[in-house]
């Protein structure tokens, strides 16, 4: 099998909300592949799937591999999340990554769909008025959309008698599971992995687990030499002379004022917690140990640690309904929360992103009290689809004790057919491709995960 590289670590400068199964196809140093078994399909949807008076519909795009197809063999359908769908992840190439792998030991035929409002899923609604359009994205709206897919294939002669399993990773993940909960009669199998099912709006437990990591794969001295420095960096906030000196270190732009309370949050937000988090969410424990030894010979400098350009915490100056994130704050300030706020008090990282601050970004994305939006959203969403407990068999959940959003999912077996497996030394979605590194006992957690999906296939 295919081992994978890690990228370089100074991701800070990515996007700040990034697709997460796209980032994990980022972090792996790729071999280039051809794409030519992959062919691109579009399938019509209802705009919605609960309102028959609505007669408009949305187009939605998925890709179809057949190249190891042979009859009777099962259907492997990857779940895409709050992103651009990717083919590579059902390239022949790339049977280090594990829906490729089952199916070419199968025979199976992949398919990998595209969420509803991202990529090139787009509904024809003038975009004026955000509200109204995105009024039609939701999560139940999207299972509908995967549910009526199955059942066009499934329409086809020669995937009559082919068993159905699905795969997911972070959002796509919770997508899996709540799609073998609510289709249990097109779905046979799921694999869930890294999923936060329970909607929850002050999410402070990610940086207790942030914090988790760095004191558990870290140096000896890692969490003290972080906890320094960002106090000594909120010390810097309460003078002129200091602000000057933190704008110089961190390279933000002159303009930015640095006494405005919200531009004081966005800058740990951006130019502080958003590094650390991409550590512990994606990186492995060699990863997070060479960040730490090299952190402290960064905090020496004194020179800037970015040097291209400057960094913009201006937070105002940022409109967030049209960011090409717009889908995934709609979604969270109106079904998941998710806020990855500054709450605990074990988190040892200052105290700069209370929930006030993360209510800001929902801005413009619904009517009236946000904070009374979020709660009836995740109250709503929770009593969908179960929260900690749906009821589900035949699906496997999986986590990374490094990641933090496990801590929103699925830890406890909710039977003998819907087991979880926790690898220790893993990130988020680790279980879905080989990586270099990565811990010993993800290669049995792997294998392990294959044998339930083979067995409940062949029932």
């Amino acid at each position: 099998m295919h081992y994978l590289c890690m990228i370089t670590l100074l991701i800070a400068s990515a996007a700040a909300f990034t697709n997460n199964l796209n980032q994990f196809l980022l972090n792996l140093d790729l071999p280039q592949t051809d794409l030519s078994s992959v062919d691109e399909k579009w399938i019509e949807q209802p705009l919605d799937h609960f309102d028959s008076k609505e007669k408009r519909t949305i187009k939605m795009r998925y890709f179809e591999n057949l190249q190891f197809w042979k009859p009777n063999a099962p259907i492997f359908v990857f779940l895409g999340g709050e992103g651009e769908q990717d083919p590579k992840w059902i390239s022949s190439d790339y049977d280090f990554l594990l829906t490729v792998e089952m199916a070419k030991e199968t025979h199976g035929a992949l398919f990998a769909t595209e969420h509803r409002y991202y990529g090139k899923s787009l509904p024809d609604i003038p975009q004026d008025n955000t509200i109204e359009y995105f009024m039609f994205l939701s999560s139940h709206q999207a299972l509908e959309d995967l549910a009526s897919l199955i059942k066009m294939l499934k329409l086809n002669s020669k995937y009559k008698s082919s068993k159905v399993v699905v795969v997911g990773g972070s959002y796509s993940g919770n997508l899996a599971a709540w799609l073998r909960e609510l289709h249990p009669q097109l779905v046979d199998a799921a694999i869930s992995s890294s999923a936060p099912v329970l909607a929850k709006k002050d999410f402070k437990e990610y940086l207790d687990t942030v914090r988790y990591t760095f004191g558990k794969y870290g140096t000896d001295d890692c969490l003290d030499n972080i906890e320094k420095s960002y106090k000594t960096d909120e010390d810097l906030l309460k003078t002129p002379e200091g602000r000057e000196k933190l704008k110089k270190k961190y390279n933000i732009c002159p303009e930015n004022d640095m006494t405005v309370l919200e531009n004081q949050q966005f800058f740990f937000y951006w130019l502080e917690y958003f590094y650390l988090k991409s550590l512990s969410q994606y990186f492995l424990p060699h990863n997070i140990k060479g960040w730490c030894r090299q952190y402290r010979h960064i905090q020496r400098e004194i020179k800037p640690i970015w040097r291209d350009g400057c960094h913009n915490v201006d937070f105002k100056s940022y409109d967030w309904t049209l960011d090409d994130s717009a889908a995934w704050f709609y979604q969270t300030c109106t079904e998941f929360g998710y806020g990855q706020t500054t709450s605990s008090e074990k988190q040892p990282f200052v105290h700069w992103n209370p929930l006030e601050f993360w209510l800001k970004f929902c801005k413009g994305f619904v009517k009236g009290d946000i904070e009374r939006t979020i709660d009836e959203g995740v109250a709503k969403t929770n009593k969908r689809y179960g929260g900690l407990t749906p009821n589900v068999t035949k699906i496997v959940f999986t986590h990374g004790d490094m990641d933090p959003w496990h801590t929103l999912g699925v830890l406890q077996d909710l039977g003998p057919d819907a087991p979880v497996i926790m690898t220790n030394g893993s990130s988020h979605c680790g279980v879905l491709g080989v990586r270099r590194g990565e811990p010993e006992e993800m290669e049995k957690d792997r294998k392990h995960v294959k044998e339930l999906i083979m067995k409940w296939i062949s029932q």
